[in-house]
């Protein structure tokens, strides 16, 4: 008896650890009002455009400026944090998009989206709308981890006898 409730709570604790890391865990995504390679807060709109298509994606997505509810600001393991990371050069604009959890660990990373025009508004707008075209994959649905953990224990526990050896 005592060896399965044993097994039991590492099995429940693996199973958490393991969950962390699944991006359909966080509601929230947290975008900075200036990325790093940016002069000034939202230049070239990129902050405000990353955050309505996070949105479209189903994230609840909040600038770090903007005023936050209760829920988001009490637990801050239930956001991701984005950030847009350029690695263009003179001729080619390159952006990433990164998604972090609390623990600053990526969980996320965008194919690169180019651009070669020469304005940057529109070469950074071409590029991130292209970046942000790998967030189509992810399936992106908001599932609670306390959802997560029991439906895994009705379905790994079904057969489990608990009686005495």
């Amino acid at each position: 008896m005592i060896k399965k409730m044993i097994l039991f709570l590492v099995l429940i604790a693996s199973f958490a650890n393991a969950q962390i890391s699944d991006l359909n865990n966080y509601k929230y995504a947290i975008v900075p009002s200036k990325f790093g390679f940016q002069n000034i807060p939202n230049e070239y709109r990129l902050n405000i455009l990353t955050k309505m298509y996070l949105e479209q994606f189903g994230f609840t997505t909040y600038l770090n400026t903007d005023a936050m509810p209760e829920e988001l600001l009490n637990n801050n393991c239930n956001k991701v944090y984005v950030d847009v990371i350029s690695n263009g050069s003179f001729i080619t604009t390159k952006l990433k998009i990164i998604l972090k959890d609390c623990k600053n660990t990526i969980l996320f990373t965008s194919a690169e989206g180019r651009s070669k025009e020469k304005d940057y508004n529109l070469a950074y707008n071409e590029a991130l709308r292209e970046a942000l075209q790998s967030f189509k994959t992810l399936n992106y649905k908001y599932t609670p981890i306390a959802e997560i953990e029991i439906k895994k224990d009705e379905k790994e526990f079904k057969g489990v006898d608990f009686k005495k050896d």
